[in-house]
């Protein structure tokens, strides 16, 4: 009798390891999430000054602190960036626009899938479906939520759902 396994106690010990595991997870997203953000910094950085903006540094940390929010963020930090930039260098204007977009679909189609996809343990054409269902389903919340929830629902399934050895 003492060698027979103790559903309870597996149970238990499945759900500790999905608790620690999702939280690792969701930890993973939000330093991936980071690290998109100052890459697309960086990058803004480097060509805000080949185009000669002065106020490079500014535009990019605007751009770089806004994208942390997903979605909408970006927009907001290109509309931030090309209201303060047309007081100063009105023509850059443009050019900061332009750049913020390009480098907004550089974070969503390709740093996005790659960096946090990899942080996550998702495929990045998996955070691309779900960064879509989600945001068609519910909206901003949506988009804000769909990669950790499908980090978790991963997790979950391979805890207690996979027929492996989950030791």
């Amino acid at each position: 009798m003492e060698n027979e396994p103790n559903p309870k106690r597996a149970f238990i010990e499945k759900t500790e390891r999905f608790i620690v595991e999702s939280g690792k997870s969701v930890g993973k997203y939000v330093v991936g999430k980071i690290v998109t953000s100052a890459i697309i910094g960086i990058l803004a950085f480097i060509i805000f000054k080949i185009l000669g903006i002065d106020m490079a540094w500014l535009m990019a940390l605007i751009l770089a602190v806004t994208n942390l929010v997903p979605m909408i963020g970006p927009w907001i930090g290109l509309i931030v960036c090309a209201v303060i930039i047309v007081f100063f260098e009105p023509i850059f204007a443009l050019y900061t626009s332009l750049t913020a977009l390009l480098l907004q679909l550089l974070e969503q189609f390709v740093l996005l899938p790659l960096v946090v996809g990899k942080a996550v343990d998702l495929k990045p054409m998996l955070i691309i479906c779900v960064l879509i269902i989600g945001s068609l389903a519910f909206g901003f919340w949506g988009v804000v939520l769909a990669i950790p929830i499908a980090a978790v629902l991963k997790i979950g399934y391979n805890i207690f759902i996979a027929k492996k050895d989950n030791s």
